[in-house]
């Protein structure tokens, strides 16, 4: 095996790297399940995972399948807490649930133009939003999409319903970093028929509201959080 280009090692951690995504995001997937995910042999994907189970990133259940392990949770939860966006983001998207009802969420970038709901303030209701926890949705399409590529226009919100799953209504406002780019977007998520559009253009201003709150607690003055929303819209 030759490793003077570096490229063997690379394409190993590659591949593990691949396969720690899938046990993290698809928890309780057995081996051939993680292979045909990964595009990988069986019989590779098996050795990545012992050495995962060996490093405590992964464990392996007693009926074959594959979990997020001890280091892998330390170091999601450690990040998290050091980061301000997720911390600052959590009483916000609360106050938001309180307020309105349905979930909030809180959505940032993620691979190969998709949104990452990151954080989750989880309706109570009987009827709710569920589910989007840790999942990455288009951002072509969608409410908190178009809010992550800055164009929600004059109004400070952006709308969409049966985008994504049918009889759900999305609405979505942007976060700013200090700078004016974009840091995330806030999203309000329910049952359509629940969310009428009366209540939607008064859920729009909350959600707006909350997401330049937040900007403000990140460092954006207020003045630009939205001057910004409105220069996009030009």
């Amino acid at each position: 095996m030759s490793t003077d280009n570096g490229r063997v090692p690379t394409r190993t951690v590659e591949r593990a790297l691949t396969l720690l995504v899938e046990v993290a995001t698809n928890d309780g997937l057995g081996l051939v399940d993680l292979a045909r995910r990964t595009d990988l042999s069986p019989a590779t994907a098996s050795r990545l995972l012992r050495t995962l189970e060996a490093t405590e990133f992964v464990r392996r259940g007693e009926d074959g399948t594959y979990h997020g392990a001890s280091r892998l949770i330390q170091v999601a939860v450690t990040f998290m807490s050091n980061v301000p966006l997720y911390r600052l983001a959590e009483p916000h998207l609360a106050a938001l649930r309180d307020e309105v009802g349905e979930s909030a969420y809180l959505g940032v970038a993620g691979p190969k133009d998709t949104v990452l709901y990151a954080r989750l303030a989880e309706s109570d209701k009987s009827i709710r939003h569920r589910g989007w926890l840790g999942k990455t949705v288009p951002l072509q399409g969608t409410a908190i999409g178009t809010a992550l590529r800055d164009r929600c226009g004059e109004l400070g919100y952006v709308t969409a319903s049966h985008s994504l799953e049918d009889g759900v209504t999305a609405i979505a406002a942007t976060v700013r970093w200090p700078d004016g780019s974009v840091a995330a977007a806030v999203s309000v998520v329910g049952p359509t028929f629940r969310i009428s559009d009366e209540q939607v253009r008064t859920t729009g201003e909350l959600v707006a509201a909350r997401a330049q709150a937040l900007s403000r607690e990140l460092g954006t003055p207020a003045f630009d959080a939205d001057a910004t929303s409105k220069q996009a819209s030009h």
